[in-house]
């Protein structure tokens, strides 16, 4: 049966709601960099599995990713909500983060999603020669302008995103952060630019009691694989001696409960109450793979012993 997602995104955003794991997963994928079928049967397959937000962005599939989006959401509107973040170009540099040039991609992001109001927007990376205080009025101008519902940011320093956080704050907002988070936790010298939810992000997010949308949720798939790989010519930023570890107890817990070592991983993200999984599934059986995260109820000793390995 068709639902809204507005009314119960509303709900799980809140801080009781963050501690339910029925909603939580966030649909990624390349939406603009496959045939639409692909793209149309994945997100229809996540609607009918109870998932509630698709996650994109102005920048993704050189431009094209929130266009594919939308020509699903105009067949199935009211079905999926929808997260994007502006302030990188087509080539996934940043952008300064004015007020007009922040309007007008996400002008052109409604345009593309073919819809009223987004569900979240974003800053895609931070402009650190403006003022926290600029960045947040221009974030609370999208919602009074009714383009947006809720407004956060992703790649932003600590420091920097604790301080939105206040400023939003004071402006009746609560701030959605984006950072990767998984139990592999990368090496920051081989992530591209983007940064990872590190100790300090996470204090920040939980001093603020803000949800937080951890994406490449799966180490981009590090857990499903046996060996080492490349990513885009260069060492796999998840391929370090902690993660071989935590992805060989994984293995053995998976086994113990008759999962996949990738599944178990998944669940460990949603021991974390804050936490939204982003996942990029490129198939429905893929989707159906994380969905079964949920039946997984991880004792507090086996999120422990997954991460740190000290029972």
């Amino acid at each position: 049966m068709p639902h809204s997602p507005l009314e119960l995104l509303e709900g799980l955003f809140d801080q009781d709601g963050m501690r339910s794991a029925a909603h939580r997963f966030v649909l990624g994928g390349p939406f603009g960099a496959e045939p639409a079928e692909a793209s149309a049967e994945r997100l229809g397959h996540f609607a009918d599995a109870g998932g509630l937000l698709i996650e994109t962005s102005h920048s993704y599939a050189g431009g094209k990713a929130e266009a594919a989006v939308g020509e699903w959401l105009r067949k199935n509107p009211g079905i999926l909500g929808v997260a994007t973040k502006v302030g990188h170009d087509t080539t996934g540099g940043d952008i300064p983060l004015s007020r007009a040039t922040v309007h007008d991609h996400v002008r052109s992001a409604l345009d593309d999603l073919a819809v009223e109001s987004i569900d979240v927007i974003l800053y895609h990376c931070d402009d650190p020669a403006r003022p926290v205080a600029e960045l947040a009025d221009t974030l609370v101008s999208l919602v009074e302008a009714g383009y947006a519902r809720r407004v956060g940011a992703s790649n932003w320093q600590a420091e920097r995103l604790s301080a939105l956080a206040v400023e939003l704050a004071g402006r009746g907002h609560t701030l959605v952060a984006s950072y990767q988070f998984s139990l592999a936790e990368p090496d920051p010298a081989l992530l591209g630019g983007s940064l990872h939810a590190d100790t300090a992000v996470l204090d920040v997010i939980r001093e603020h009691s803000l949800p937080l949308f951890g994406w490449s949720s799966q180490a981009r798939g590090y857990f499903a694989r046996t060996g080492s790989r490349q990513v885009n010519g260069r060492p796999d930023p998840y391929d370090t001696e902690d993660n071989r570890a935590r992805r060989r107890r994984c293995v053995e817990l998976a086994a113990q409960l008759g999962s996949r070592p990738e599944t178990v991983a998944l669940a460990w993200t949603l021991r974390h109450p804050e936490v939204w999984p982003s996942i990029g599934p490129r198939t429905t059986k893929q989707i159906d793979n994380s969905l079964q995260a949920r039946r997984l109820a991880l004792t507090g000793e086996q999120v422990n012993w997954l991460r740190h390995g000290a029972r």
